[in-house]
């Protein structure tokens, strides 16, 4: 699932949001944000069909994230990493305690009591109150499911219909925050209760460079696989991961250097795209590059 090689299709099919998926939310013209659809989607991943050999070929699918989501919560409830006590009530109030579905709930406790809270990255989380709406850029207009300018919610609709919280998209955060889990990989020590070098490096390189530049969850900017190479000419061992709207962080082990840039090339439609988030990320990566050179030599 990390290296995208599982045999999943890029995405479900029929989509979660879509008008012949079992949520109840998709036959309204403004669908809430809401837990209402847990136990079908679930069922519907059980269910799904894959298009590849397990490990034989590389398609990035989020179905591969949300079932990682699943697994992560599962083993957050079996090893008692986190109490019933901790997880969003909302997200429970329809589900049985002994659920497979409520592993959803497992991992949002999960990542918030052991990444945001112990890194003290304040500005991440899912589902932000609405008071902080306003401080979110607003990604696009959205003329076919939610009729409406997304803003301060997920953007991504599948999960959106899945309550807000999803392995593969949901997380809000800023700038600083993302530089701050990045700098724990990069700068990793030896032994840590968080991330040690050995388990950062081993998350950070190249997997299987015949098949793909990914490594585990991340991918790489690796000359001979990654043709995008959107962290331009930082070095091949460069770890990387993008997102839909125009995001990007970028991780140069060997001038030790992190960037994140935050743009949203889906505003205000995201059927009309700026064609330019290529070149805007390599160029941008490309003066970090250039001017951090220049400072060392």
């Amino acid at each position: 699932m990390l290296l995208h090689d599982a045999g999943y299709p890029p995405d479900p099919i029929p989509g979660y949001s879509e008008i012949d998926f079992p949520c109840p939310e998709n036959k309204l013209y403004h669908p809430k944000e809401v837990f209402d659809c847990q136990r079908n989607i679930y069922n519907s991943l059980m269910e799904q069909k894959l298009i590849n050999p397990v490990g034989g070929v590389y398609v990035y699918s989020d179905l591969s994230m949300i079932t990682a989501m699943y697994v992560v919560g599962h083993l957050a409830q079996k090893l008692q990493k986190v109490s019933r006590n901790e997880l969003r009530s909302a997200c429970i109030e329809n589900l049985d305690p002994n659920s497979p579905e409520i592993a959803q709930c497992y991992y949002e406790a999960f990542v918030k009591k052991y990444i945001l809270i112990p890194k003290s990255m304040t500005q991440s989380s899912f589902l932000p109150d609405k008071s902080e709406w306003n401080d979110i850029a607003p990604t696009w207009d959205d003329d076919v499911f939610r009729h409406r300018v997304i803003q301060g919610q997920v953007s991504d609709e599948n999960s959106y219909s899945l309550g807000g919280i999803a392995g593969h998209a949901g997380l809000f955060s800023s700038a600083r925050d993302a530089i701050t889990l990045a700098s724990s990989l990069m700068w990793a020590p030896v032994s840590s209760s968080f991330v040690n070098k050995t388990t950062a490096l081993y998350f950070t390189t190249i997997y299987n460079v015949t098949q793909s530049s990914r490594a585990l969850g991340w991918d790489t900017n690796n000359y001979q696989q990654n043709t995008y190479r959107g962290c331009g000419n930082l070095s091949p061992t460069t770890w990387t991961h993008t997102g839909y709207t125009g995001t990007q962080i970028c991780g140069d082990p060997v001038r030790k250097i992190v960037t994140v840039l935050l743009t949203n090339r889906c505003y205000p439609n995201k059927s009309k795209t700026l064609p330019d988030i290529h070149r805007a990320r390599k160029e941008f990566n490309n003066a970090v590059k250039a001017a951090f050179d220049a400072n060392e030599n």
